[in-house]
């Protein structure tokens, strides 16, 4: 039995709806005089009114993330019940503990109902400043601005005061309409700390209202100062403003120096320096001391930026794969427009790839493409006796207007089907994909009639095409999509899906096609609804990869990442489905090839998934272990194959390949 069989056998139901509950009893009087009492209850307490907010308000969708960090909703009203009063209760003598669970709260904009943990907090709490701080923020936030004042006007002296404590202090000031006095806290921060950002902020916001000339005569004083490097730094931006460029070089270079060249000081100045073409004052002063390791995404980004304007571009891919490494996923894009560009300086620099001529190739499989890439496992595919008719399924076609979700769409559906048709039928078919040196090739043309008959010509037992056409309309996110067969003895044409799709439900024509493909061939397979887009859009970049050279990949650094990071989620969302944790793995191995400086920081979270039991369906199992074969993680791997106990010789020739290498 291979594990082909164990996808049928572990085949999980969907999860019951929650049944919904409801009071019970007939008497409607009862249930009327029940409903004026709750009215009454509310109108006539001022507290409960405060405390509850209304009715809607506990639908309120509240975000809050799991073990893995993924993010997931609920009503306010459960969120309360389910996750922040029994963190509450099991925090409530911890105060490092309770500290954290009211900050989120905070963030969430809940305040009252966490009124009772902020009392007891600041009640408990040793830490001074934590404490006053939290429960002046509880009052601000709650509106009783006085009782903020006077929590801070009781408790504040010379010999307790901080920075942090000031700004709070001004903060609420400033809310109750005192700005003098709110001025002058903000100055007594910046008497603790001169390079505080928010007291420096709110400080000059106050003073630049009031008068310009007052704020550069301030801003003048300060920067006089020795260790002053925020004064420094801004005054440069003034000086930068208004055209001196050698007064402003002067007070970055004096910044720079004083700060340690920190990560905010570079950052501003290496986009000081880039916005005004200072090429050679950017070598000198932020590349030279340029440290990936310390300094922020922004930085990267303008080194990068200069790279390519210097035309570096071995210094630039060197720099895209390093900062990989670190969790800046949300910079991905720009990060992936720069690796693009340098490659591409590379292969024209270096004449690689430089046949103009090169016509197009076909990748053809009836495989999963995770297999290619993951040692091979003969045992892990469907194994049955493939039977008529026969099909050849070509890539989709990106008709209209340009769209890159058409073109991933047109090779991604396929790909899709591809998997499904593996693993859920015997149906005898073939994909074949188009691409040109590294690239997938997708027809701006519909497939023709004389194309159709081409094909037929070339292979007389075909019986089948299976193709479509992703049409993008104009000025809207609406898709018109055909998937049809083409007959190919009988030359007509029938429609599986043509439909339009928006953008709120394209996701459902993967569902669609493997509906409309189950009837047409009477193979009664089960179907795995999806409800968004997010796997299916990985089947090209997935295949991308799997045509370019080894050399290339190890250049692809932040597409790699952003693959990795999506496919954690997916996994992740549907926790059931054993090909999409397969693919996870697949992935894993295949980055260590290539870019492994990515795998560390997903390390936790792939091991978390696997204390948790995600990988111990009856078919990830046996492929666990790749993990810490992976990680180079020995003791782990050995343990877990001894536990494993398999004496298939398939299995354990395709689990030897990982440790030959």
């Amino acid at each position: 039995m291979g594990i082909f069989d164990f996808f049928k056998s572990s085949e999980k139901k969907e999860k019951e709806k929650e049944k919904e509950t409801a009071g019970s009893g007939n008497n409607n009087a009862a249930k009327n005089a029940q409903i004026r009492r709750q009215i009454y209850d509310i109108a006539n307490n001022e507290s409960e009114m405060m405390e509850s907010g209304n009715y809607s308000d506990d639908f309120t969708e509240i975000s809050y993330y799991d073990d893995f960090g993924k993010e997931f909703k609920m009503p306010k009203k459960d969120w309360l019940e389910k996750k922040l009063y029994p963190s509450i209760r099991k925090n409530w003598n911890n105060m490092d503990g309770l500290y954290p669970i009211i900050q989120d709260a905070f963030s969430k904009g809940v305040y009252t109902e966490v009124k009772e943990a902020v009392l007891r907090f600041y009640a408990a709490d040793e830490n001074f400043e934590r404490k006053m701080i939290l429960l002046g923020t509880y009052h601000t936030k709650t509106g009783a601005y006085q009782n903020a004042l006077e929590l801070y006007e009781k408790n504040l002296n010379i010999d307790n005061i901080t920075e942090g404590l000031c700004i709070a202090y001004a903060e609420v000031l400033e809310l109750c309409g005192k700005v003098p006095e709110a001025e002058r806290k903000y100055y007594d921060a910046l008497e603790i700390n001169p390079n505080s950002a928010t007291a420096f902020k709110k400080y000059f916001d106050i003073v630049k209202r009031r008068n310009v000339k007052e704020y550069e005569s301030k801003l003048e004083k300060l920067s006089e100062i020795s260790g002053n490097w925020r004064a420094k730094m801004m005054r440069a931006m003034v000086f930068f403003k208004k055209g001196d460029k050698e007064s402003g070089n002067f007070f970055l270079i004096n910044a720079l120096k004083e700060s340690g060249y920190n990560s905010e000081v570079m950052y501003i100045t290496s986009s000081i320096y880039i916005l005004n073409e200072l090429y050679d004052e950017f070598k000198q002063y932020v590349l030279a001391y340029y440290n990936p390791e310390k300094h922020n995404a922004y930085t990267a980004l303008n080194v990068l930026k200069y790279y390519k304007v210097r035309n570096l571009y071995k210094e630039g891919l060197e720099l895209c794969k390093f900062t990989s490494k670190f969790p800046w996923i949300e910079h991905y894009k720009k990060f992936m427009y720069y690796e693009d560009y340098f490659w591409k300086m590379k292969v024209n620099s270096e004449s690689l790839n430089n046949d103009e001529s090169a016509s197009n190739h076909f990748f053809s499989t009836n495989k999963p493409i995770w297999y290619y890439e993951f040692n091979h496992p003969e045992f892990m595919l469907n194994q049955s006796r493939r039977v008529k008719p026969n099909v050849l399924i070509l890539t989709f076609t990106s008709i209209g207007e340009k769209s890159e979700l058409a073109e991933n769409l047109a090779v991604s559906l396929p790909l899709y089907l591809n998997e499904n048709l593996h693993y859920k039928t015997n149906l005898n078919y073939q994909l074949a994909v188009a691409y040109n040196k590294e690239s997938l090739f997708v027809s701006k043309k519909r497939y023709s009639i004389d194309y159709m008959k081409l094909i037929r010509q070339q292979n007389n037992n075909l019986n089948f095409v299976l193709a479509g056409n992703i049409l993008k309309m104009p000025n809207v996110e609406k898709y018109e999509i055909e998937i049809y067969l083409y007959d190919t003895f009988n030359e007509q044409k029938s429609t599986l899906v043509n439909k339009i799709y928006d953008e709120n439900n394209i996701y459902s024509v993967q569902n669609d096609l493997l509906k409309a493909v189950s009837t047409f061939f009477e193979r009664d397979f089960s179907i795995k609804y999806e409800r968004n887009l997010h796997n299916l859009i990985l089947f090209s970049p997935k295949l991308k990869f799997l045509i370019q050279s080894k050399i290339h990949k190890e250049h692809q650094s932040w597409r790699y990442k952003k693959l990795l990071s999506d496919q954690i989620d997916i996994v992740l969302e549907d926790r059931n489905n054993d090909l999409k944790k397969i693919n996870l793995l697949a992935l894993l191995y295949e980055i260590k090839q290539t870019n492994s400086q990515l795998l560390k920081f997903q390390k936790p979270i792939i091991y978390s998934m696997n204390i948790h039991g995600i990988f111990e369906t009856q078919t990830l199992k046996i492929l666990a272990p790749i993990i810490f074969k992976i990680y180079d993680d020995d003791v782990n791997f050995q343990a877990n194959i001894e536990a494993l106990n398999i004496t298939d010789s398939n299995y354990l020739s395709w689990i030897n390949r990982f440790s030959e290498e």
